[in-house]
């Protein structure tokens, strides 16, 4: 399947951040949905030169790309089903989630394939293994939640840890293609880890009910894992569960830079922007504001909702409320994460009323 690549005029807009100076470029202006994908994937082909983001400007849920050099806005899908904050970039492709089915598309040539199938499911962002064989993604019938693996050739597919409790964000391991890390809701701990086949299911750190752990996800290629203790800072994790603190800013949302020398942070309760952490001694820098509303009412709390609640968080993945939920809307959040080389970062804001796509170019250190 390739898409006709309808094409958009550049809406970009290039400012100095006023608190920091840093050199921000709006990529995107139309008055509709748009943002990068989720914080704990990729938004950026290798080169740099195009960020995939997810929109509605065409009546509907689709991604596209922008270039990075002249503004150029390209269409990627037209499918429907499209679940927004499910796409990842690994090797200048995008694997992406619609209803009951995983894609593969080439940024390139824009042939696209199904992976994988799961008639009538829902299913969450997309994670790939790190000798790329392998895709995982969160499963959901109903209430009940598992997770899906399947080779990426499309060869063979199977489920795991099916009922076993509210979970939802798996990551692949770094670097063991076998190995993923998931998340979960109270009453269980929030960080779990389980190999490919569903044996070794553990909890990695457990954290007590009133410890709201939560955004977790790998310090690059260390195997070691960096955590939102939310209202109290910024951890690391180790995947023996040692427990080390790194800063006690009012952090959110993290993502590593790729070769984990770098954490950008958003934060919330006080947002003071963008935030650059030294993963070595926990010094931070300001990056830029994001000037985002950060909506959600369950973040003003000090715990999060138990499985059986209102919003158990697989369902904020799945979302497509307009209005302020449990946690979201998802994308009234930055979400910052890095480019492949560590020298910009995107991040969604609706500070201009609707959410657009941002990116800030990294200082030198």
């Amino acid at each position: 399947m390739v898409v006709d690549q309808q094409s958009w005029a550049p809406e970009w807009e290039v400012f100095p951040d006023f608190q920091t100076g840093a050199r921000v470029t709006r990529l995107t202006s139309a008055d509709c949905i748009n943002h990068p994908l989720y914080y704990l994937t990729n938004s950026f082909s290798s080169d740099g030169q195009w960020l995939v983001f997810a929109s509605d400007r065409a009546g509907k849920m689709d991604l596209y790309k922008v270039s990075l050099e002249n503004g150029e806005i390209q269409r990627l899908t037209d499918l429907k089903g499209l679940q927004p904050f499910s796409g990842n970039v690994v090797d200048d492709r995008v694997y992406f989630a619609t209803d009951g089915q995983v894609h593969e598309l080439d940024l390139a040539s824009g042939n696209a394939r199904v992976v994988v199938e799961r008639p009538g499911c829902g299913l969450g962002e997309v994670t790939v293994s790190c000798d790329r064989q392998q895709v995982a993604c969160l499963v959901t019938r109903g209430d009940a939640a598992s997770l899906l693996v399947a080779q990426v050739d499309g060869t063979a597919d199977h489920e795991i840890l099916a009922g076993v409790r509210a979970l939802y964000h798996p990551q692949f391991h770094p670097t063991d293609p076998g190995q993923l890390i998931y998340s979960a809701d109270p009453p269980d701990p929030r960080m779990w880890a389980v190999r490919t086949d569903g044996s070794d299911d553990r909890c990695i750190y457990r954290n007590e009910p009133e410890e709201w752990f939560v955004h977790e996800t790998f310090l690059g290629s260390s195997g070691r894992l960096i955590v939102c203790h939310w209202r109290h800072g910024l951890r690391m994790v180790a995947m023996d569960g040692t427990l080390k603190e790194l800063s006690d800013l009012s952090v959110w949302h993290i993502a590593s830079r790729p070769d984990g020398g770098l954490i950008v942070c958003d934060t919330h309760l006080p947002d003071i922007g963008l935030v650059l952490v030294d993963p070595e001694n926990g010094r931070h820098r300001s990056l830029c504001a994001t000037a985002a509303t950060n909506q959600g009412f369950q973040w003003h709390q000090p715990t999060p909702l138990v499985a059986d609640g209102e919003a158990p968080g697989w369902a904020t993945m799945v979302e497509e409320e307009s209005t302020e939920t449990a946690y979201g809307p998802q994308w009234s959040h930055p979400h910052p994460s890095f480019s492949p080389d560590g020298q910009r970062v995107a991040f969604t804001s609706d500070m201009t009323g609707r959410p657009q796509v941002y990116v800030v170019d990294v200082p030198g250190e």
